[in-house]
């Protein structure tokens, strides 16, 4: 299977994006957390067979979200990473929805398991087919 995945590089990109247009502490990156963060989506896939998408996006979006490693917006940055994701690998979410960010602050205090996560997005794209 021919996942694309997250260069740190590019998460730190759209975290400036979102700091740069949305309120938000600006400072600086921990680089080491967030490629840790990343690494924890990498090793699901290589170790633990992990290999459906929406399943990967959540994990991207709680591993963010958790890290801290970046100055604000981590659960945000999360977010758009996860929608990122499923874009370039040809699951376009398209519907902007206040769902997610509920969703996602229910992700990182465990009111929602990743897999319960990843269900929503996938709910999501099968209802914008």
């Amino acid at each position: 299977m021919n996942i694309i995945c997250f260069p740190f590089e590019r998460v730190i990109e759209i975290n400036n994006i979102i700091l740069s247009t949305e309120p938000g502490y600006k400072g600086e990156v921990d680089v080491a957390k967030l490629q840790g963060a990343l690494g924890r989506v990498d090793n699901a896939i290589v170790y633990q067979g992990l290999d459906d998408i929406f399943e990967i996006a959540a994990k991207y979006t709680v591993s963010i979200a958790i890290s801290h490693a970046l100055p604000d917006a981590n659960k945000r940055t999360g977010l758009a990473v996860a929608l990122e994701f499923l874009s370039l690998n040809d699951y376009e979410l398209t519907t902007d929805n206040e769902l997610f960010a509920e969703a996602v602050r229910d992700l990182v205090i465990d009111e929602l398991t990743e897999l319960e996560f990843a269900d929503l997005l996938y709910s999501q794209y099968i209802s914008e087919q």
